[in-house]
């Protein structure tokens, strides 16, 4: 189990010296080196919570890694789906632990990493096998695991009666034909593009389908703040544009 190292940063006279800082360990069976001296293995291995002191007498505080610390560093592909933009996804078509659903460019597999988590089943499909591969050495980190299949979305959906269908291509228009075959009646069709010309031509191509309804399309701006004593203030790096998301259901 990975482990976290939290040293809480040092101020002398209201100066900061050193800024508060996490580091993550996967290997506890060896010293641990920071810029503030050695943890002992002995001590990587107590139990959550503990303080304890490196080398140079600086204190931290131990626990172990939660599944959103292990996720958050997985090996991402470009065009990986952030967390935000995965939270709004699972919200907005309701996914829960009866949920069906199949997930189209799989990517790194940071979102149907998250699914195999909150879901009943998770069909991944994916045209490239070392992104496959790619996806499974992160899985495995995880702890979870889809069903995978080396096969193109484009050219036909083998499943039915699926809750969502969730799509990260660059044309996902061409799977509108295929979704409201293998959606369940009330199912979910979801595309995320970075552009909004990509958008467009998938929400025209449903419009030409009485099947399907679309719902909404969104973009979600992430901006951290400052808050402390005397200083409130946005940070100076917000997460903006990472892509649009498209939402539609299957009405007939």
């Amino acid at each position: 189990m990975p482990k976290l190292l939290i040293f809480l940063g040092k101020k002398i006279e209201g100066r900061i010296l050193h800024k508060p800082h996490t580091y993550y360990i996967t290997e506890t069976t060896k010293d641990f080196t920071t810029q503030h001296g050695t943890i002992k293995k002995a001590d990587l291995n107590k139990k959550d919570g503990a303080i304890i002191k490196s080398s140079t007498g600086t204190e931290f505080t131990l626990i172990s890694a939660g599944f959103h610390d292990i996720h958050s560093r997985i090996k991402k592909l470009p065009q990986t789906i952030p967390h935000k933009d995965i939270a709004r996804i699972i919200i907005q078509t309701g996914l829960n632990k009866n949920s069906t659903v199949l997930d189209a460019g799989l990517g790194s597999g940071a979102l149907a990493i998250y699914l195999a988590g909150i879901c009943k089943k998770v069909i991944s499909y994916e045209i490239d096998e070392q992104t496959i591969e790619l996806a499974k050495m992160n899985m495995k980190s995880c702890g979870v695991t889809t069903e995978i299949k080396n096969k193109d979305v484009y050219q036909a959906i083998d499943e039915t009666k699926l809750d969502a269908i969730i799509l990260d291509l660059p044309e996902p228009w061409k799977v509108v034909k295929h979704a409201k075959k293998a959606l369940a009646v009330g199912g979910w069709l979801v595309a995320y593009n970075p552009t909004i010309n990509q958008i467009a031509k998938f929400n025209d191509e449903l419009s030409n389908n009485k099947e399907m309804m679309h719902v909404k399309n969104i973009e979600i701006i992430e901006r951290q703040w400052d808050a402390k004593e005397q200083i409130i203030r946005p940070v100076k790096t917000p997460i903006g544009h990472s892509g649009f998301l498209s939402f539609a259901r299957r009405i007939h």
